[in-house]
């Protein structure tokens, strides 16, 4: 077999051995880690992403809106917003009203 060949093969067995060492590193992140988040803000709070612990810069989404104590992610405000619409297409301006006293004495 020619060195070209061999040296070929080496690198094969190598790149899959590191898949498999990646594969194994990520698997062990996850599960000690699972859902736990970081949450970074590169502009001094004035936008908030966050990321699973461990996970690739990538994976990040921004964070920009509060439930309570938890910061929700842009997609989640969108899905609130969805419900939002929701109640108000499907009740009367005064029963709206109302739902809105009622919240915000609490």
């Amino acid at each position: 077999m020619s060195d070209s060949v061999k040296k070929w093969h080496e690198m094969q067995e190598e790149k899959e051995f590191t898949k498999k060492v990646k594969a194994l590193e990520k698997s062990n992140t996850s599960a000690t880690s699972a859902g736990t988040f970081i949450y970074e803000s590169p502009d001094g709070g004035k936008t908030v992403t966050k990321r699973p612990f461990g996970g690739d810069i990538e994976e990040r989404e921004a964070v920009n809106f509060m439930k309570g104590d938890t910061l929700l992610t842009s997609r989640e405000k969108s899905e609130i917003k969805k419900q939002a619409y929701t109640i108000l297409v499907n009740n009367s301006e005064e029963a709206v009203r109302m739902a809105y006293k009622i919240l915000n004495a609490v």
